[in-house]
């Protein structure tokens, strides 16, 4: 029995190594580099700062410093600029970022919606009389336009039952201010993100629909994504980084309501929601798939945001995560194994 076990663990450990996407060299410290994250302050975020509250990234070797950025323009554009090297993102910049040349990399999912935690709903002006989606047929939804919002909006619709043809749009980037038209009944209809539309609702504001019907699917996702030039110089770190913010995510998951504060010192969170909303569960250890990825770009394509739908093999790396998974395992059996010798 033992030595079953001892093999099993063996050939997991040397899965490990095949799969892993660093040098077969032990883990070592890059000191080459420091990964400059730029973070909006979004809920999605949450686990960079458990991260390096918890010091997880200096427990893993890692150099990393957290830049905090008031919109996707201005994330995007440093890191255009290389003065970022990573970031929390989502599907459809990542496709527009790499529509003529690869120029960021997916490396792992960051947050996703769940059946009781959606991440985007459409909501109605509370005297609205908007209470279904057959209702937005010919009404301007208010979105930021060309991003991921845009694109679930769309898809939440479709699986509603409604056409592309059906939707009218109206363009307003900035989500607050979208938020205050909504309640102010100058936007009949919007789309907005929690917890800020959890907030809208407890306002009066009416849930139409939300991309829990697309959980399934998964094309409702944020994602950490870094500069190619990082995956490919500088892996170890990556990996070092994705260690640290899957431990802060499980912690998370396993206690939200230690970190409320954190949330609420380092996010935008309404006043209204603060004690009340809860802090959904962060996926670990888990990558985009390849048909959330075709389909948003195929949308890209469609819409003519784009004329190229980048590959998948060139923008998502999911070498990472399989590392950490085949770690994981690995650990799961080493110590079920000690556990039977001790039996014994």
């Amino acid at each position: 029995m033992r030595k079953s076990l001892f093999s099993l663990v063996l050939m997991i450990a040397l899965l490990a190594a095949a799969f892993s996407p660093l040098p077969t060299a032990a883990r070592a410290q890059d000191d080459e580099v420091t990964l400059k994250m730029g973070l909006l302050p979004i809920l999605d975020v949450l686990p960079f700062y458990v991260a390096a509250q918890e010091g997880y990234f200096e427990a893993e070797g890692v150099n990393i410093e957290l830049i905090p950025v008031s919109s996707a323009l201005e994330r995007d554009q440093l890191l255009l600029a290389g003065e970022i090297d990573g970031m929390l993102n989502d599907l459809v910049s990542t496709g527009i970022f790499n529509a003529d040349e690869t120029r960021i990399v997916v490396v792992a999912q960051a947050r996703r919606a769940y059946e009781d935690s959606p991440q985007l709903r459409i909501l109605a002006a509370p005297d609205s009389g908007i209470t279904s989606p057959e209702d937005l047929v010919g009404v301007e939804i208010g979105i930021s336009e060309n991003s991921m919002i845009h694109y679930i909006t769309q898809r939440i619709l479709e699986q509603a039952g409604l056409s592309a043809d059906d939707l009218e749009y109206r363009a307003e980037p900035n989500i607050p201010v979208r938020y205050q038209l909504l309640m102010e009944g100058q936007f009949q209809a919007v789309t907005l993100p929690d917890p800020l539309a959890q907030a809208a609702i407890e306002g009066g504001a009416i849930l139409v629909a939300d991309d829990t019907t697309l959980v399934d699917q998964q094309f409702s996702q944020s994602v950490l994504s870094f500069r190619k030039e990082i995956v490919d110089d500088h892996p170890e770190a990556v990996q070092g980084f994705l260690r640290a913010w899957m431990h802060a995510a499980e912690d998370i998951n396993a206690d939200p309501d230690a970190y409320r504060d954190l949330w609420i010192e380092n996010t935008s969170v309404p006043e209204s929601v603060r004690d009340t909303y809860v802090l959904p569960p962060f996926p670990t250890y888990t990558i985009t798939g390849e048909d959330a990825w075709e389909d948003t770009v195929k949308w890209l394509v469609a819409t003519d945001i784009v004329d190229n739908a980048a590959a998948y093999e060139d923008s998502v790396n999911p070498s990472f995560v399989q590392a950490m998974q085949m770690e994981a395992g690995m650990e799961s059996m080493a110590a079920t194994a000690e556990a039977t010798e001790a039996a014994q």
